[in-house]
């Protein structure tokens, strides 16, 4: 596939897909790592204190934590490449690919380790990946309007 120069406009939803993978590959791994680790842990001692063990509830959330610091990390990075402008242009568009990775992780997660079933797994997984989505939507806007602001001011 070659690489497309055009708008958003331009792109196909595969070809916004591919650039959204090419735009992550930057992403702060170890950092959105840590990140998943620490809301994992805190999610489960706080079931452990309820007096229950909650596995796929605790991994549901560091899932939702690792995704949307990989990608909201991805898009305030300093990188250059054409992926990353068109990310930093379109974040919305680009938080599409963390919130359907969370959606899947959360959805094998759920049906695998918890009770849930196949109806409950999806919803549950639907509402993960929106706030992976919203999160990572929030922070390309955000972190991009204030670099917008940094270079004209």
């Amino acid at each position: 596939m070659t690489a497309s120069t055009g708008t958003r406009e331009n792109l196909t939803r595969r070809e916004e897909l591919a650039v959204s993978g090419a735009a992550i590959s930057g992403a702060p791994w170890r950092t959105a790592g840590a990140a998943g680790i620490v809301a994992t842990g805190a999610d489960l001692a706080l079931h452990l204190l309820g007096g229950h063990l909650a596995i796929a509830t605790s991994l549901s959330a560091g899932a939702v934590i690792f995704f949307a610091v990989a990608g909201g990390g991805a898009l305030l990075r300093g990188r250059a490449s054409r992926a990353m402008v068109w990310a930093r242009s379109n974040p919305w568009r680009f938080a599409l690919l963390p919130g359907a990775a969370t959606a899947i992780v959360v959805f094998v997660l759920t049906v695998v380790l918890g009770s849930s079933g196949i109806v409950g797994g999806a919803f549950t997984s639907l509402w993960h990946g929106a706030v992976a989505l919203g999160l990572t939507g929030l922070a390309g806007t955000v972190g991009g309007s204030k670099r917008r602001a940094g270079r004209v001011a």
